[in-house]
Order: structure tokens, then C-alpha cells, then sequence
């Protein structure tokens, strides 16, 4: 018996089968992932609070963003956007200067690290509610607005009140 015969029909079978089901998984896999192209805005992903470019004060009602820190700096730009976590806190930069910031707990199921944002959207990933740069709701689960805080901008300096 030559060496070509010696691959059985069951043999094929189960190769070919295998790799039909891990081909299938992977593409599976892959919708699940997120894409940057799609992303209109740039996060940006300041360090935790009391370091670098961004303060927390004691009691947690006081965020200041040093807008001339490179970690930050993209926040100076259209669309640009960060999640403080240690404060709960989404800012976002409107139309080049005007910037706004909201909890980051969304008002559906209390949420608050899953966040994205494109075409003016923030997207909360843990059940696809949508708010626009006013904090409204634009798409459920959500049935309730995201709250506004207070912004103060001075020259690169950005202080946010609780």
C-alpha cells in the first residue's frame, strides 16, 4: 500500500470538519471585537487621578484637566474625548473649544467603564444605550439623561465641578 492511500475518507473528514469549525469560530470571534476606524472621536486615556496631567481633589467633587500635557491634549480637539474612572466622568470636546462632562454611570444599569463615542455619540457597551453631546438619550435601554456637570475652561486649564 502506497503512501497516498493510507489518508482515509473518516480522516479527511474529521480535518476538513475541524477546520470548518475553527474558521467559523474565528469570524465569530472577530465581529465581536471593536474597530477604531469607525471611531470618529479620539479618547483620550489620561492617567488615574492625583498623577500627571489630572487632579481629584479629597473630596471627589473637583476634576482639573491640564489641557498642555500630552496625555491629555487631544481632549483640545473636536471630538476628543476621555473617561476618568477614578471620578465617573466622561468629558468630551464639542466643537473645538467648548467642552462638556457628564457622570459616566449611565442611567440604564449603572454602567460606568464601557464607554464609546462616534458621530457625537456617546455609547454605553454594556447594553447599547446611546446619549448625544447634551447627555440626552438618543437610544435606549436608557430612559433617563446623562447629568451635566459644571465646566470652568481658562486657557488649557479645565476644571470640572460635581
Amino acid at each position: 500500500m502506497n503512501e497516498l492511500n493510507r489518508y482515509t475518507r473518516k480522516d479527511f473528514l474529521r480535518t476538513a470538519g475541524s477546520t470548518a469549525l475553527f474558521a467559523t469560530l474565528g469570524i465569530g470571534f472577530y465581529g465581536c471585537g471593536s474597530s477604531t476606524d469607525a471611531m470618529e472621536g479620539t479618547e483620550v486615556r489620561p492617567p488615574s487621578g492625583g498623577s500627571g496631567a489630572i487632579e481629584i481633589s479629597n473630596n471627589g467633587n473637583t476634576i482639573t484637566i491640564d489641557l498642555s500635557v500630552n496625555s491629555v491634549a487631544g481632549l483640545n480637539q473636536q471630538g476628543g474625548w476621555t473617561l476618568i474612572r477614578d471620578a465617573a466622568t466622561l468629558a468630551v470636546n464639542v466643537d473645538g473649544t467648548t467642552i462638556r462632562a457628564f457622570t459616566s454611570v449611565c442611567t440604564h444599569a449603572g454602567c460606568s467603564t464601557n464607554w464609546q463615542f462616534s458621530n457625537n455619540r456617546f455609547e454605553c457597551t454594556c447594553h447599547g444605550s446611546r446619549f448625544d453631546t447634551s447627555g440626552s438619550v438618543v437610544r435606549g435601554p436608557a430612559s433617563r439623561d446623562l447629568q451635566e456637570f459644571s465646566v470652568v475652561r481658562d486657557g488649557d486649564l479645565i476644571v470640572i465641578s460635581k
